[in-house]
């Protein structure tokens, strides 16, 4: 994202400190002086809560792992300096360094990066081909960070390549040898929430509140089995997300996961909360224990809008006569994702007459789905591929017999064309016995703190 958008971002989510008082503790006085800073501030607000993680369950706790670093390898062949004169572009250190830094483009490679500033890569190049470790050098990733410290009119003395929050890889020279190193930054985590209100879509309303791309199709994935946020989705309808932030020496760096988040729907509430397992997946369930996770998604493409529903008799706007529509069409921009409802196998991919490009994908001896009027698949897939629900298939098209691009999408049970849009599954998982007491603490934490944030926001829409 551009810096200006995240600085206003950054504007409009002005982040206020909360102390570890429990909400029915707080004197009144201080009580309205809370509700001030909602009011003055927008429908976003980011909230440091230190008190309540203390209060969790271990294993819901955000981790703070020690700072580490790993030495990877130090080569044992003699390096010749490399004294060609540059100048760079970058901040000069006290000691005289100068730090190179740029965000890696599309076709950028280290080599080339390296001779920008004046330097050969005949040494990591002996370093890559040696150590597998050092291979991470070798494919840059569109994005990423990669850093270069000089000193005036010698060689580089350091590549930091930033892979991922929290992992960077170093390249140091010492003396006649390169070092390679990984480090794991230990990030500080802080807790806060985001609260908005629907006025137009999910996408543009949560990006205005403040989240992410990313937690807003997190947030649509958690609700989208109980909410179709194609055809459910009325103004006034409201959300709240209380998630992770990761930030290094002061600085955010990234957003953590959604810890609990609740969506207001017509009048509905609907409520989420994380539980990670002894294994670090995390699950979310609502408040009762019950899964979230239904067996299909209840729409194959994000943001759309219904242009037709499932019927006996609809008149086809092409062909001119009046036939039944056993599936249900979401209208939406050439090229949009579209997702597999649920995980199966893929039985037919190709083209088929008036549906055009279509893949059907059979779940199970009961249970299959149709995708029509596909502009391509996923190069990636093919006839018995298994595919994870929400994993994207193909992307929205108009072809075969369509007046316009949109997604035909069809449920069968047992062969037999059924309405998507209606059709219920008996039953869901509930969270296992030992760890619904750990998950009723969380339940009861997050949950008040859920209350408030709905209270604070109630406060501020009637001023």
């Amino acid at each position: 994202m551009p810096l200006p958008m995240r600085i206003l971002r950054y504007l409009k989510s002005v982040p206020r400190r909360l102390g570890t008082v429990p909400p029915e503790r707080i004197p009144p006085r201080a009580a309205w002086l809370l509700v001030l800073a909602v009011v003055l501030t927008s429908v976003t607000i980011a909230v440091i809560i230190p008190g309540y993680v203390d209060a969790l369950p271990e294993n819901a706790r955000p981790s703070h792992a020690p700072v580490q670093t790993i030495l990877l390898d130090v080569t044992s062949k003699p390096i010749e300096a490399n004294r060609t004169e540059h100048s760079v572009a970058g901040g000069e250190s006290a000691a005289g360094h100068t730090w190179f830094e740029t965000v890696v483009r599309k076709g950028d490679t280290l080599s080339s990066i390296l001779r920008q500033q004046g330097h050969d890569d005949h040494e990591i190049s002996r370093l890559i081909q040696t150590n597998p470790e050092a291979r991470i050098f070798r494919h840059l990733r569109p994005g990423q960070t990669l850093r270069l410290r000089t000193e005036p009119g010698g060689p580089w003395q350091e590549l930091a390549y930033e892979t991922e929050p929290g992992e960077v890889f170093h390249i140091f020279r010492r003396a006649d040898r390169l070092e390679l190193t990984k480090e794991i930054r230990s990030f500080e985590t802080r807790i806060a929430y985001v609260t908005g209100t629907i006025e137009s879509s999910l996408f543009e309303d949560g990006q205005e509140a403040g989240l992410s791309d990313a937690q807003i199709m997190k947030l649509a994935e958690i609700f989208g089995w109980d909410i179709d946020f194609a055809l459910d989705l009325r103004r006034g309808d409201s959300f709240s997300v209380i998630h992770e932030e990761k930030y290094w020496r002061g600085q955010k760096v990234t957003d953590g996961p959604i810890l609990a988040a609740e969506f207001i729907n017509q009048g509905n509430i609907f409520r989420a909360f994380a539980y990670r397992d002894v294994n670090g997946y995390t699950t979310y369930y609502a408040p009762d224990g019950t899964s979230v996770r239904q067996p299909f998604l209840r729409t194959p493409v994000e943001f759309s809008r219904i242009t037709s529903r499932f019927t006996r008799g609809r008149f086809h706007p092409i062909l001119k006569t009046w036939r039944a529509h056993k599936g249900v069409d979401y209208a939406a921009p050439v090229g949009t994702p579209v997702r597999a409802t649920a995980s199966g196998r893929i039985l037919v991919m190709g083209w088929n007459g008036s549906y055009g490009k279509r893949i059907v994908i059979r779940h199970s001896a009961t249970y299959s789905t149709v995708y029509a009027h596909l502009s391509r698949f996923n190069n990636s897939l093919h006839v018995g591929s298994f595919v994870e629900q929400g994993q994207t298939i193909g992307y929205v098209g108009a072809t075969g017999l369509a007046s316009g691009p949109h997604l035909h999408y069809e449920f069968q049970v047992d062969g037999v064309h059924r309405n998507p849009l209606t059709f219920r599954f008996a039953g869901s998982t509930l969270i296992a016995e030992e760890h619904r007491d750990d998950f009723t603490r969380i339940v009861k934490t997050w949950g008040a703190r859920l209350d408030l944030i709905g209270r604070s926001a109630l406060v501020a829409s009637n001023r």
